[in-house]
């Protein structure tokens, strides 16, 4: 472990003590190994014990990690100009946000659109996590009955704008190794108390999605090379578009196109850990303490939907988005001291280095003209 990392307190400890002796449990009933994709979701949502369903600070300075909508509002805003004129050709404006964090996006976006244009859409915000969820409602209490909160995809066919903020990062992932001739599942064993990586069996279902992706690359990959699939966004994206009946999807998350993804140089595959604003790459470090997340494939993202009918109407990086999209025009708008602060937040979220070109979004729509501001990267998915 790395000593820029700091120690949990006691308390802490005992509750991922906790967790980790849950599926060392479970590994010992399963014959002595687990995928990682299952280990995952007991790290994230393991209820009471995992990372997003305990009640520990994820966000901002005293959390794990930043997010665009926390370091600024100008994000939101943003966003707001862009989703606005197509709120304008539904019958009844309306947004659902999947996973809203703190709640601070919904809050930019809200506000953005009441000040600039009037407009009050309907405003829905799926969370699981009871804990987010009270953050939310003490965040959003000031827009009253126009916000509401559901545990689950609503049942009924959708029309408006669906908004994923940095949702595909955090589904569990499938690891894989590559051999000569085959790939094999990587997962987690135990040894003298502490968790570990091994290889899996034999995997028909795995080596043909391997071999699939391969088709795809044009190029096997070679022995040795470690990676993720996330098995769980086709299914994901599927169903959202058999939700949406007009309207638009809108995928914010960090993330790569397939031929960089899988690309022979990127060996160790995507997986990043974050404590306290200290990323490694150690899962099994603190599990339910730390956030675990892959970079999202958005070649795959943009595969699934054309498929499931919707249109690739845009892609492009967050800092074209941000300059293109009248950022600083938003920035215009605050004086002195805050000023100086959204300038050098602004600078976070645009630059090659920071958030810049790290970040994607990705804009899928059904029965709505619309694009994305920015240079338009769609003949590189």
């Amino acid at each position: 472990m790395s000593s820029s990392i700091p120690v949990p307190d006691e308390h802490a400890l005992s509750v991922s003590q906790q967790l980790t002796e849950l599926i060392r449990d479970e590994i010992d009933a399963a014959g002595g190994w687990i995928g990682f994709e299952h280990y995952m979701q007991r790290a994230l949502y393991e209820p009471g014990l995992g990372y997003y369903s305990g009640g520990s600070v994820k966000f901002g300075a005293a959390g794990d990690f930043v997010t665009a909508p926390e370091i600024s509002d100008v994000f939101g805003q943003a966003l707001a100009r862009e989703i606005l004129p197509i709120l304008e050709r539904t019958s009844e404006p309306a947004i659902l946000e999947l996973g809203a964090g703190s709640g601070r996006l919904a809050k930019s976006i809200l506000t953005a659109l009441d000040d600039d244009v009037s407009l009050s859409p309907r405003y829905q915000i799926l969370e699981p996590s009871a804990d987010l969820q009270e953050r939310q409602r003490s965040q959003l209490a000031s827009f009253g009955n126009q916000v509401s909160w559901c545990d689950q995809l609503p049942a009924d066919s959708f029309e408006g704008v669906i908004l994923a903020n940095e949702v595909l990062d955090a589904f569990p992932v499938t690891r894989f190794v590559k051999h000569a001739d085959h790939a094999r599942p990587l997962g987690v064993s135990h040894e003298h108390g502490a968790l570990v990586w091994v290889e899996g069996p034999a995997d028909t279902e795995l080596n043909a999605e391997v071999d699939a992706l391969e088709v795809l690359l044009g190029y096997q990959l070679p022995a040795g090379f470690c990676s993720e699939l996330s098995r769980r966004l086709p299914p994901w994206i599927t169903t959202l578009a058999e939700r949406l009946i007009r309207g638009a999807m809108l995928i914010v998350d960090y993330g790569l196109v397939r031929h960089e993804y899988y690309h022979r140089s990127r060996s160790d595959g995507t997986l990043v850990c974050h404590y306290r604003h200290r990323a490694h790459s150690d899962p099994f470090l603190y599990p339910g303490l730390q956030d675990i997340s892959a970079w999202v494939d958005f070649s795959a993202c943009a595969r699934t939907a054309t498929a499931a009918g919707l249109d690739v109407a845009g892609f492009t990086t967050q800092g074209q988005f941000l300059l293109e999209g009248g950022a600083a025009e938003f920035l215009q708008r605050s004086t002195g001291r805050a000023n100086v602060e959204q300038a050098q937040a602004f600078k976070t979220m645009i630059l090659p280095g920071e958030m810049g070109e790290r970040f994607k979004l990705l804009l899928l729509t059904r029965g709505v003209r619309a694009t994305l501001p920015g240079r338009d990267f769609r003949d590189r998915l």
